[in-house]
């Protein structure tokens, strides 16, 4: 598929969106497809949407935010840009304060805590390949990652997750879509909820619903 035909068919799902009790994290997920595919328009109509149906602006501010691990900093900063200029925040820090080390000790600490959450039993494994293959990317996960971005406390860890399915899904990275499918039911995400996920977003990305699909056959989520 093209671009252009991601772009209809996410702006399709957003037009015949149904809501029911699953709609925040639907929406928030497609809102994230739509970061990914990083166009103003489809990102215009779930950021409408999304206030339509109530959900607040600081769960689509937190997507934009965690979305540079798994984008980059270019789409993050287009969606950054997008959100701001349809939905501006209502205030704007005056100044930013420098951190401080007490923060960066509390981030690393958040950063493991939540790591062995995500991964449970293959918590220790990954971390061995990793530190074996590039020991600063394990700390800069721990820190970076687990710590500074996916532990704040401005969206619940499995809206966090569902958004990260919907962008490694559009992107289809069958490694890291299984790892974050499998760290979303860990988590505690409803098994049902992660499959309407992935049923929203199939014409999306076909390629990477088939990935997904093979992988919640693998874990037996269905």
């Amino acid at each position: 598929m093209t671009i252009g035909d991601k772009q209809d068919a996410l702006a399709d799902r957003l037009t015949d969106f149904t809501p029911d009790e699953h709609t925040s994290p639907r929406l928030t997920a497609l809102f994230a497809a739509a970061v990914t595919l990083a166009e103003p328009a489809p990102s215009h109509t779930a950021i409408s949407l999304c206030r339509r149906f109530d959900i607040p602006r600081h769960h689509l501010y937190e997507i934009v935010l965690q979305s540079y691990l798994f984008l980059g900093f270019p789409r993050m900063l287009e969606a950054a840009d997008v959100l701001h200029s349809v939905w501006p925040a209502e205030q704007q820090p005056s100044e930013l304060p420098p951190v401080s080390a007490d923060e960066a000790d509390e981030w690393f600490t958040r950063g493991e805590q939540l790591c062995r959450r995500v991964y449970t039993e293959t918590y220790e494994p990954l971390r061995r390949r990793v530190v074996r293959m590039a020991p600063e990317v394990f700390r800069w996960m721990i820190f970076e990652g687990y710590g500074k971005v996916l532990s704040r406390e401005g969206l619940d860890m499995i809206d966090r997750e569902l958004a990260i399915i919907s962008f490694l899904m559009v992107e289809n990275r069958p490694r890291q879509l299984h790892s974050h499918i499998k760290g979303a039911v860990n988590i505690g995400a409803d098994p049902a909820v992660v499959s309407r996920v992935l049923e929203e977003l199939r014409p999306v990305s076909p390629d990477g619903y088939s990935s997904a699909r093979i992988i919640c056959d693998r874990l037996e989520i269905r």
